[in-house]
């Protein structure tokens, strides 16, 4: 009888339509959050390399690069979540130029060309993106831009309340300014 009352059981969650979302069903937001354990409220969208550049040339913008393979990215991805739903922020374009990075590919080279100023450079000179990397940009202009997280790439136990708290406010500061920006002046 308990094996019966059992398999009934489990018969009932089968077909009452118990199911789990296959990966190509989440939104961008879902994505988002599973791969940089955020909340599924949150404002990124993935986006291409093409959307990427395109914002770059003449779009607008807050475009946030970064890998979930990188403990740096996943927690400033949590800061920038929290800034970002301080202040009401609908979208955030997200971006891994990891593989057009390690094939430095011909996008690769156009990014690294428009970027250049705000990229690291290595010891031959080269400028290259240093994840992650966050750009606040205004009808093809660059208003504003973080990478703080750099400065603690040893070791992700340097992540104090005090530090997060600090690299919020900064993300505040940012978002601020980028909606201070209209079309005419910034």
């Amino acid at each position: 009888m308990k094996k019966l009352l059992f398999l009934l059981m489990i018969g009932l969650v089968v077909f009452t339509g118990c199911s789990v979302k296959k990966t190509s069903e989440l939104t961008s937001a879902e994505r988002f959050a599973v791969e940089f354990s955020v909340s599924k409220e949150n404002p990124f969208e993935y986006a291409t390399i093409e959307q990427v550049l395109e914002i770059f040339d003449h779009g607008t913008g807050i475009i946030f690069f970064g890998n979930s393979d990188c403990d740096w990215c996943c927690e400033d991805a949590k800061i920038l979540t929290e800034a970002l739903d301080d202040e009401n922020v609908e979208k955030v374009y997200y971006y891994n130029p990891k593989l057009i990075m390690d094939k430095n590919t011909k996008e690769y080279q156009q990014l690294v060309e428009i970027l250049k100023e705000y990229l690291n450079v290595d010891e031959n000179g080269e400028a290259y993106l240093f994840l992650p990397d966050t750009y606040f940009v205004r009808n093809g202009k660059i208003i504003a831009h973080n990478n703080d997280m750099a400065s603690f790439h040893e070791e992700v136990d340097t992540f104090t309340d005090e530090v997060k708290d600090s690299m919020k406010d900064r993300y505040l500061e940012l978002i601020q300014k980028y909606h201070e920006c209209t079309d005419d002046v910034c």
